[in-house]
């Protein structure tokens, strides 16, 4: 059996949510954790945050948001 988990974002560094300690919380249970990235505001780097994680257990998917 593989455990998945998923989330999706946008702006989460710029919003003050904690997107990165979030993700490392549930890493430890996950086989594989996929994160829905929606392209952001010029100032915030929740993608990079993200990235910066750098385990093979998270994917990240960057998605455009329609606003």
């Amino acid at each position: 059996m593989k455990i998945s988990g998923f989330s999706f974002v946008r702006n989460g560094i710029k919003l003050y949510y904690p997107v990165v300690e979030s993700i490392k919380s549930i890493l430890p249970i996950c086989d594989e954790f996929v994160i829905a990235v929606g392209h952001g505001d010029a100032d915030d780097r929740t993608r990079q945050a993200i990235a910066e994680i750098n385990d093979p257990k998270l994917k990240i998917i960057d998605t455009v948001w329609e606003e």
